[in-house]
This record gives C-alpha cells, structure tokens and sequence, in this order.
C-alpha cells in the first residue's frame, strides 16, 4: 500500500501534510487514507483546500489543510478513536450491475463521529389541494460528521480504489474495536 506515497504525488504542501498526519497518527501505522483537494473563492481569490482522513489501528484522523492568501497554510487536526464512531454507510454507484456486478464508479462514505447532528424540517401537507389546514411539520435528524464522495470520473480511478480500500479497512477495524 503506498498511502504516503499518494500524500507526495498529490503535491499540496506535501511535507506539511506529512508532518501533520504523522503527528496525529502519534507513531501509529497508517492503515488507510483519503485525499480530496478543492478550491473555493473568497473576496475574488482562488484558495485550495486539502481534506485528509486517514486510520490507523486505534482512530481515525481529520486534518484541513487551507491555502492562505499570504502564502500561508493552516491545518486543523482532528482524532477520534475507534471505539467512539458510532457508524459507517457507504453507497456504491455502478455501471452494468448485471456483468459480474458491475464496475463501481462512484462511492460515497459517511462516519457518524457522534459529534454533530444536521436537522431537516418540512411541512407536512395532506393530499387535498384545497386544504389550508395547518398539519404541523416532520423533522429528520440526521448523522453529519463526515462525509466524503469520491467518483472515477471527477477524481480518477486510483482515488476511487483508494476509497473503496479505506471502507474496508476501517469496516474491518469497525468491528473489531465494536464486537
């Protein structure tokens, strides 16, 4: 597994992403590893943005890398522990699911860390369209500590197996610190 190696090849301030992930890792081994870059637009400029999310044997490290405007960087770290996520979903989109199931093109993950909650109010309306009755509303509240999509076409094929490989290990560290 060349998870370091991918760290270098993305070439977004790669010794400091290095240094940073080594020091949340705290000497543990890198099992795992995702990478997302991004750019966004403030007051007119372009900055990028690296997402990390990395696991090693006992957590699951989150780092954000942002590109300051001076020239600058920031990089804000996140641990949590193994035995503190809560859950992990994954949905896999594919082409040809009749061909020996089919080539999986996109995959999206979720991890509920246990930290934050997004809610979803609606109304709720009945069938009659001339009701004007007040029915009150429903309410989700819905996991959202993290969340990553990763698809071949937008982030490449290597990227894709990279997330597929980064569920399975942590599925399999999952139960292992749960069961």
């Amino acid at each position: 597994m060349k998870t370091w190696t991918h760290i270098e090849e993305l070439g977004f301030y790669p010794e400091l992403v290095t240094r940073s992930l080594r020091r949340a890792l705290g000497g543990k081994e890198l099992l795992a590893l995702l990478l997302q870059l991004d750019a966004g637009f403030d007051h007119g400029s372009l900055f990028r943005h690296l997402n990390v999310v990395a696991v090693s044997t006992g957590s699951l490290v989150q780092l954000h890398v942002d590109e300051l405007e001076d020239g600058g960087a920031t990089v804000a770290s996140a641990i949590h522990p193994l035995r503190a996520i809560r859950g992990m979903s994954y949905m896999e989109q594919v082409t040809s699911p009749e061909r020996q199931g089919g080539a999986v093109t996109e995959i999206t993950i979720a991890v509920n860390l246990g930290s934050a909650r997004r809610g979803d109010v609606e109304t709720l309306q009945c069938e009659d369209p001339e009701c004007v009755a007040d029915h009150g509303f429903t309410i989700s509240s819905i996991p959202d500590d993290l969340t990553i999509r990763v698809s071949a076409a937008a982030d490449g094929l290597d990227a894709l197996a990279q997330a597929e490989e980064f569920v399975d290990v942590l599925s399999a560290l999952m139960d292992s610190t749960h069961g």
